[in-house]
């Protein structure tokens, strides 16, 4: 489902909160006026729309990181000592011993 049809889809069946915030925003005209027609459309202002927008997007967001920090780590063993005897001592750094 697009953007486009979730937003339609959200605008018919949610109601309008006054809230204060504000955003200021810069559109080229060619989006402005596809957004302010839409907006018309559903009888309602260029501001409400833009709030709903970004509302949906915020919520999406949201889940989508909820849902990421929710998942395990891989599962990995941790790697303990080396079973074979070994000639050279342990380094600090063994990053800088292979070079």
């Amino acid at each position: 489902m697009s953007t486009l049809s979730r937003l339609e889809k959200r605008l018919k069946e949610k109601a309008k909160p006054r809230l204060e915030e504000r955003l200021t925003l810069r559109l080229d005209p060619a989006t402005y006026s596809a957004l302010e027609a839409l907006a018309q459309e559903y009888s309602m202002t260029l501001s409400e729309l833009a709030r709903e927008a970004l509302t949906m997007l915020a919520e999406e967001y949201r889940v989508k990181t909820a849902r990421e920090r929710t998942q395990e780590p891989p599962n990995e063993q941790p790697q303990g000592p080396s079973k074979e005897p070994s000639d050279t001592p342990p380094t600090l750094f063994p990053e800088a011993a292979q070079e």
